[in-house]
């Protein structure tokens, strides 16, 4: 009997299913993501070159390449060993040990990329300067996140009165 063949798009399917997992499940991997983010969205004010970039986006990829692989090792260790065992916990160390030099190794890279004075200056006063606007554009955003949510639990909940209440303790936060 011939072996079927894995179509394409259900080995793609299934390696984002598995991100998605270690997204979803794994608080250190949501950390590494939004500092990736955040070197990425505050790079143009360096004039990385593309070397420099190259750098910077390897780097990133193997903090986040580390950590999904630290996962996938803490997932197997956890099916094979029901019970404590020394060498499950060595395991799973030495691949959070790994995780940890890359880490530390991405922040170096990121303090030789990123570490200009003036640079880091202008960034300080660009955010202060805007802060007022932004705070005019991410207040109203707030409120409606949570007015939705206030009028979505309202109908969801027989109790009126509970999500009402939630309201006035959300709203004097503000008085």
């Amino acid at each position: 009997m011939p072996q079927r063949i894995r179509s394409l798009h259900k080995s793609f399917r299934d390696a984002f299913r598995g991100v998605a997992f270690c997204v979803k499940n794994e608080r250190n991997m949501r950390i590494h993501m939004v500092v990736g983010a955040y070197m990425l969205c505050f790079s143009p004010f360096f004039h990385l070159s593309a070397a420099e970039y190259a750098v910077l986006l390897l780097t990133i990829a193997l903090v986040l390449f580390a950590e999904t692989v630290n996962t996938a090792i803490e997932a197997v260790i956890n099916l094979q060993a029901q019970w404590y065992d020394n060498l499950a916990r060595i395991g799973k160390d030495v691949a959070a040990g790994a995780v940890l030099i890359c880490a530390f190794l991405a922040a170096v890279v990121g303090f030789v990329l990123f570490f200009h004075p003036a640079t880091l200056l202008f960034i300080i006063e660009y955010l202060f300067s805007h802060l007022f606007s932004d705070f005019c554009f991410w207040f109203p955003c707030r409120c409606r996140g949570f007015l939705f949510s206030f009028f979505r639990s309202m109908s969801a909940n027989t109790e009126g009165n509970i999500a009402f209440h939630r309201f006035i303790r959300w709203a004097g936060g503000f008085l």
